[in-house]
Parts: C-alpha cells; sequence; structure tokens
C-alpha cells in the first residue's frame, strides 16, 4: 500500500487552509451606548423634577464619586453624580428612558 500519495495530498489540504486563512478584524467596541449624559440642571441642588431617590452606589475606581439614582415620576431613571469630598455634583447627569 503506497502512503505517499496520501501524504502528499494531505500536505497541499494543509497549505490550502493555511493560504486560505485571513486575519479576523476585531469587534469595533462603541465608545459610548445609546444614552446619552445632558447637563446637569443646577450645581447645587437636585431638582425635585428627578422624584425619588431609589439608589447610592460609589464608584469604586474612584471612591469619591457617588451616583444618585432617582426614579421620576414617568419610571425614567436619572443618575446624578457628586463628589463627596469636594462637595459638588457632575457638570453631566444620565437619564436612562423606561419603555
Amino acid at each position: 500500500m503506497e502512503r505517499k500519495p496520501i501524504v502528499t495530498l494531505c500536505i497541499l489540504t494543509v497549505c490550502l487552509s493555511a493560504i486560505s486563512c485571513s486575519k479576523l478584524q476585531p469587534a469595533s467596541v462603541p465608545q459610548s451606548g445609546p444614552l446619552t449624559f445632558e447637563a446637569t440642571k443646577l450645581s447645587n441642588a437636585i431638582p425635585d423634577e428627578y422624584g425619588a431617590l431609589i439608589g447610592v452606589t460609589q464608584n469604586a475606581a474612584d471612591p469619591k464619586w457617588t451616583t444618585l439614582w432617582f426614579q421620576k415620576s414617568d419610571k425614567t431613571i436619572a443618575a446624578i453624580f457628586v463628589n463627596t469630598n469636594e462637595g459638588r455634583i457632575h457638570e453631566k447627569s444620565l437619564t436612562i428612558p423606561r419603555k
């Protein structure tokens, strides 16, 4: 039994497979999601229109920043970022609509 043609065929198959390979393009990662940041309405208070405070989280990467989570009357979620070391509200807030 002659193995030379089988070995040659296997080598040819591997070579053709290697030639037909192409480098995969990295998946494009969006820089930001569909949610947008808005200018904070007040710099020294939180407007009553934001509704009830429903949660508080601390930024693990930068603990001086705390996020206050509010639920508006239409169930929209608003996130207000507060620097507790400096006693100031960040100039941008995040609104998350509910559908």
